[in-house]
């Protein structure tokens, strides 16, 4: 593993080295020449350390970065058990109106049926009895 730099801006958001400067940085041995970290160290805005091996050199940004990272993985699981919940409460429904839909249909066609086969017995009742 190599070593790392972390380099500490007492006011975030200046800018050394053509570098706009975040609270805390740590950047990979060579990142830097040894004249920019000369001019960080010179620089009383600025603390330069080297990070011994082994040592967390997570930052603010990369614990917050995680953290709504996981966060996004919560909400996306739930996004998906709740719309597959919604996408089967439809169904349901979907399915009881059709069958409404299908019983209402049915009632009607026999109550037709009905009609018909009264309409067919009276005509055929009519159709036997001689015209004057």
């Amino acid at each position: 593993m190599s070593k790392k730099i972390q380099i500490i801006c007492t006011t975030p958001g200046m800018r050394r080295n053509g570098v706009k400067h975040p609270a805390t940085a740590f950047y990979k041995e060579g990142h830097w020449t040894e004249e920019q970290l000369a001019a960080f160290k010179a620089d009383p805005a600025f603390t330069v350390r080297e990070v011994g091996e082994g040592e967390n050199v997570q930052t603010e940004d990369d614990f917050q970065q995680r953290v709504n990272d996981a966060v996004q993985v919560l909400v996306e699981g739930k996004i998906a058990e709740l719309q597959t919940a919604f996408d089967q409460a439809v169904a349901e429904k979907a399915k009881e109106k059709i069958e409404e839909l299908q019983a209402e249909h049915d009632r009607v066609l026999a109550e037709l049926n009905g009609k018909l086969d009264a309409a067919n017995k009276a005509a055929g009742d009519q159709g036997g009895k001689p015209k004057k």
